[in-house]
């Protein structure tokens, strides 16, 4: 076998290793977080590794829901979520 095949095939089960291991290993809270920004409302449901982590996760994906432009999606993220349970999984 050639050895530009060889590093490719090693390099590919490395990415497949690390890409299962993040999958088994990641999830750990999952959360709902809701948003109101300008007279809409908006909730999503993340998972995420760290519970703040997938509370901003939550909230950035939220805002993106009712945010147009990138000005009011910020504006959005800076708001209190008007709902944010979180649960270990």
């Amino acid at each position: 076998m050639k050895r530009g095949a060889v590093i490719t095939i090693l390099f590919l089960l490395f990415i497949a290793y690390v890409s299962f291991s993040l999958i088994w290993t990641g999830s750990k809270y999952e959360c709902e977080v809701c948003v109101k920004y300008q007279d809409s409302e908006s909730c999503q449901i993340v998972r995420g590794a760290e519970k703040n982590d997938a509370i901003m996760q939550g909230v950035s994906t939220a805002c993106g829901a009712v945010a147009r432009g990138m000005t009011e999606s910020i504006e959005c993220q800076r708001t209190p979520p008007i709902k944010m349970e979180c649960k270990n999984l």
